[in-house]
């Protein structure tokens, strides 16, 4: 290997080191991969709510290799795609997106919707568009 592919080597390790250090995946291939009891989690969601009469969609996309996506979608707009990674503990689901942080909350599966949070006066029904 002549020095100048050797170098190039060296520094695209070192930057990978430096975001892994840095706690930001690097490819899906870092992520844990999701145990056999999460896999029927996985798939893309959709949450509708109506806010002032108008719907709101949200979607989220849980993915084998244990990413996720997740945007919202309006009458009038759609947000970015937020990207970064999910788990199953249990009955928990935890979602660690960036620019939101993570969150765990308790989950079910209810007549092939998620239910997510599933808690009482706060659950939400995710209906699965596609797998």
């Amino acid at each position: 290997m002549n020095s100048s592919i050797k170098w190039v080597c060296n520094m695209a390790i070192a930057i990978v080191l430096a975001i892994t250090a840095a706690g930001i995946p690097v490819h899906a291939s870092e992520v844990e991969p999701i145990s056999e009891g999460a896999r029927v989690l996985v798939g893309h969601w959709r949450k509708t709510t109506i806010v002032f009469e108008s719907p709101k969609d949200e979607h989220l996309v849980l993915k084998a290799d244990g990413t996720a996506e997740n945007w919202v979608v309006t009458a009038s707009s759609r947000s970015g795609t937020t990207t970064g990674t999910w788990r199953v503990e249990g009955k928990i689901l935890t979602l660690l997106l960036r620019e939101k942080g993570e969150v765990s909350r308790p989950f079910t599966i209810h007549e092939g919707q998620l239910v997510f949070p599933n808690i009482q006066n706060q659950r939400r029904f995710w209906e699965n568009v596609a797998r």
